[in-house]
């Protein structure tokens, strides 16, 4: 039988026991990856949004590219087939990325091009509101998952908190296209870590994601009802000093005729958050081996996200 995530309720994390704290602390130090159980999100405004995002991928070419990534100069809006990469290959997949709306920051670093106003598509207020209410929810979530993160280790529940206030965050709406069998296989996103803190992943019934084990064998995070999937980044595995894990995922493209839907929520701290690894005198002891150098400096959140969007998008970071 194919090993499963573990899973964990939403509403026993706000008032958490011991022993579900030793749960998710040893499942983020060993997996990186967990179901959390939220009926009321999911079948509310994630319903709508998914609802919303169907339609717009259905969209005519012309409607979708008026508010093309290229457009903004805050990484917001729509990029077409093939336009991320993922370890330099290209990734089959259409996306519409979006953030918290908020006025430009003044002149600064070059790393304040990140906050800005998003790209809505024109004419669909149903769509706007559908995403902003959603986005709204799962930051609540997301400060929630930060508090539990911090206490499981036995930190002071604001120890990450304080630096997401505000966060710097993003909505994804992601479609993968159905590739017929002759096709051979599609990279859907290759495999990788997430660059960021916190992911929060809703997937529709298609399923595709996969998440690879210590081993180096590869598990199948099949969608469950009423769940979405946690898992956590770099900067989450760097600021605990790597006693928290990023593990590798991939995406294969579906097969037949059904297109897959997927919407993540990447919840980071500030842009002017400086990361650095906590004294390992804070942690519990490791139960694994750790095969990678900890940063001798700490990393400015803002600079760390640039890079990383102008890798994903090459084409358009040559553009800016």
């Amino acid at each position: 039988m194919e090993e499963v995530l573990p899973t964990f309720d939403y509403r026993d994390l706000i008032h958490p026991d011991p022993s579900l704290l030793k749960a998710l602390r040893t499942t983020c130090h060993l997996t990186g990856f967990f179901y959390l159980r939220h009926p009321d999100l999911v079948s509310g405004s994630l319903a709508d949004v998914f609802r919303q995002a169907r339609e717009f991928f259905t969209l005519p070419f012309d409607a979708k590219n008026a508010i093309h990534m290229r457009h903004s100069p805050h990484y917001r809006g729509y990029s077409v087939l093939d336009e991320e990469e993922t370890g330099g290959a290209p990734d089959h997949k259409e996306t519409l990325d979006l953030g918290l709306e908020a006025r430009p920051l003044p002149e600064g670093p070059d790393y304040h091009i990140l906050q800005g106003p998003n790209q809505w598509p024109a004419g669909r207020p149903e769509f706007r509101r559908a995403c902003s209410s959603y986005l709204a929810e799962v930051r609540t979530v997301g400060e929630q998952l930060m508090r539990s993160l911090a206490t499981s280790l036995n930190l002071s529940e604001d120890t990450f908190a304080t630096h997401f206030d505000p966060p710097y965050c993003m909505l994804r709406l992601i479609a993968y296209p159905a590739v017929d069998e002759e096709s051979g296989s599609r990279q859907g996103i290759g495999e990788h870590t997430d660059f960021g803190c916190l992911t929060i992943l809703a997937q529709d019934e298609v399923g595709g994601l996969e998440v690879r084990r210590a081993d180096g064998t590869w598990i199948t995070a099949h969608p469950k009802p009423d769940c979405l999937i946690v898992n956590l980044g770099d900067m989450l595995e760097v600021w605990t000093a790597r006693y928290f894990i990023a593990t590798p995922h991939r995406v294969h493209s579906p097969r037949g005729d059904t297109p897959r839907f997927s919407i993540p929520f990447f919840f980071e701290p500030g842009l002017d958050t400086e990361v650095k690894p906590l004294p390992p005198d804070l942690l519990p002891p490791f139960q694994r081996e750790t095969f990678r150098d900890l940063p001798t400096r700490p990393i400015l959140y803002g600079e760390h996200m640039l890079r990383a969007f102008q890798r994903s998008y090459p084409g358009i970071a040559n553009e800016t």
